[in-house]
């Protein structure tokens, strides 16, 4: 990772492990699908191992598992390429993908949220009836990718998907490209809006989860030993995609997603170990938070 400020940092764990990271802090069935080539254990072997993750979602279908550099610029965005160079992704780039049959053959009546950071051209979402006929009761959550957010072209597919799915999610910069809003405010008004639950990411401040026509809101935890904060978005989002699949109140799954995203950003890549000990603690410092933000809003 190359950061604005110069520094650089590799050799860690990253892409959408993160959002794995924000399911196994308080639910142990979670299935990450992805594409990997046969050098996937040597990566991530240990973390799957220590974390007691089953690999049947990984489809080895590329020569070498992915290897990405990212450059980060001043306002937390960042721009993704292959550590194996434009030919690999040329080459590559459409087997890499997530496929709608992968997301299907496991999928059943008890799948209850798929979480997909897929690009809104993407094959998978041509298939996106196919996957809700495999799992009727899933709610699906899309955490939309900034090289859409930024791309003009398809803005008008991205509102279509987005009332095709069940909860999305951005981040403040992106809902000010999208919606070409100015303030947090006025963002938090377009998101009302579109009527749509939304899980919305204001970075170092905090989150809100909107929908129903409120925005709850729970500032984030830990940021003074914030060590580096890259997929805390993913992990957050994971979280989201579970407290609002379980059915838990809105500013409940904020405060958990803000405590994932916690964890995440003590140490370059996703959290280490997920313990029962430590999902125990999660839950009841949840439990604190929860009831101490609804007194300080006067609500029963």
């Amino acid at each position: 990772m190359n950061y604005a400020d110069g520094s650089k940092a590799e050799g860690f764990l990253g892409g959408t492990i993160y959002t794995v990271a924000g399911v196994k802090p308080y639910s142990d069935d979670v299935l990450f699908i992805t594409t990997a080539g046969p050098d996937f254990d040597q990566y991530f072997g240990d973390y799957y191992r220590k974390n007691g993750l089953s690999m049947d979602g990984v489809q080895f279908v590329l020569p070498k598992t992915e290897y990405r550099i990212l450059d980060y610029a001043a306002d937390g965005r960042w721009w993704e390429y292959s550590k194996y160079g434009e030919d690999f992704d040329k080459e590559w780039g459409l087997a890499a993908l997530v496929k709608t049959d992968f997301v299907t053959k496991y999928s059943n009546e008890e799948t209850l949220g798929i979480y997909f950071e897929s690009g809104v051209r993407e094959s998978v979402w041509q298939g996106l009836a196919e996957i809700r006929k495999a799992a009727p009761n899933a709610r699906i959550m899309w955490e939309i990718p900034t090289y859409d957010i930024d791309n003009p072209e398809v803005k008008d597919e991205i509102g279509a998907l987005i009332e095709n799915v069940d909860i999305y999610s951005l981040n403040l910069p992106e809902s000010m490209t999208y919606f070409g809003t100015k303030t947090e405010e006025e963002s938090i008004q377009a998101i009302k809006d579109l009527d749509k639950p939304c899980f919305f990411r204001v970075g170092t401040k905090g989150a809100y989860m909107i929908q129903d026509g409120k925005a709850w809101f729970a500032p984030a935890n830990g940021v003074e030993k914030s060590v580096d904060a890259t997929g805390c978005g993913n992990c957050s989002t994971g979280t989201a995609m579970y407290g609002f699949c379980e059915g838990l109140h809105p500013l409940k799954t904020v405060i958990l997603a803000n405590l994932a995203a916690a964890l995440n950003a003590l140490q370059f890549g996703p959290y280490p170990q997920f313990t029962e000990e430590l999902r125990m603690e999660l839950l009841a410092k949840a439990d604190t938070t929860f009831k101490q933000l609804m007194e300080d809003a006067n609500v029963s």
